[in-house]
């Protein structure tokens, strides 16, 4: 969402587009349901579903009632296969939670996994960052989190965005592109060519045109427009595959 689901400030929305962009690439990923997690800072925890009234081993364990509705839906050879939920992983504090969600891509893409941009943190854990091939491996959309807190319960909010996927084609993230970088240290090093960029960049605008959120309007104005002269081209790129 281009506000981060409310959490940017009006300015920040209207003028700052670097932030907007950010914000809105992708796609939120919510949790099934609320719970909530105690790690003793080792190797053990518990976690609870029904806001603490019960609380069961943290190890690995099925959403409710979500291996017989599996066997019911499932074929013959994926039966007994239901993904887990949760499962605190061997490395303490570490534990894999499952988005009930599977994601496929079109070919060539590929899911950047990671926590919601711009968002606050939660308390008490961290989301790790993953590419996933969604176009060649086909299974449950999960993540590890690291649990930063101990002794206290920690929230997993259902109503609050949990992750934040992005499709990434292959070819941005190879090393043959990632590896073509050259770094200047010296200043002097600066072209007439990138002087001038930065004239028109920045300068131009504070001497010439000092209006607030220019670069958001000229940039939105830019991408509408480039979306308008090519519609065909960008349907045929759309990395968007199937979510179940």
């Amino acid at each position: 969402m281009p506000d981060a689901a409310g959490n940017l400030p009006v300015s920040g929305y209207r003028y700052c587009e670097p932030v907007r962009l950010a914000s809105s690439f992708g796609y939120y990923v919510f949790l099934p349901m609320s719970f909530q997690v105690i790690w003793d800072g080792g190797q053990d925890g518990i976690w609870s579903y029904d806001n603490g009234a019960t609380w069961y081993p943290l190890s690995e364990a099925a959403f409710p009632d979500s291996m017989a509705a599996w066997d019911a839906v499932a074929p013959a050879y994926c039966r007994g296969f239901c993904p887990p939920f949760i499962t605190l992983n061997e490395t303490p504090g570490m534990v894999q939670v499952w988005t009930g969600w599977m994601a496929q891509t079109a070919p060539g893409f590929s899911l950047l996994v990671r926590g919601p941009a711009n968002l606050p943190r939660n308390g008490g854990y961290e989301v790790f960052e993953g590419l996933i091939e969604t176009d060649r491996w086909f299974g449950p959309l999960f993540v590890n989190v690291r649990l930063t807190r101990s002794d206290a319960p920690i929230m997993f909010h259902a109503s609050r965005p949990f992750l934040q996927v992005q499709p990434q084609h292959r070819s941005m993230y190879a090393d043959g592109l990632l590896n073509r970088v050259t770094v200047h240290d010296d200043v002097h090093d600066m072209t007439e060519a990138s002087w001038r960029a930065y004239e028109a960049s920045l300068i131009n605008h504070i001497v010439h045109n000092p209006v607030r959120g220019h670069y958001a309007t000229e940039t939105r104005k830019r991408r509408a427009a480039e979306e308008r002269a090519a519609p065909g081209r960008a349907r045929q790129v759309a990395p968007a595959g199937d979510v179940s």
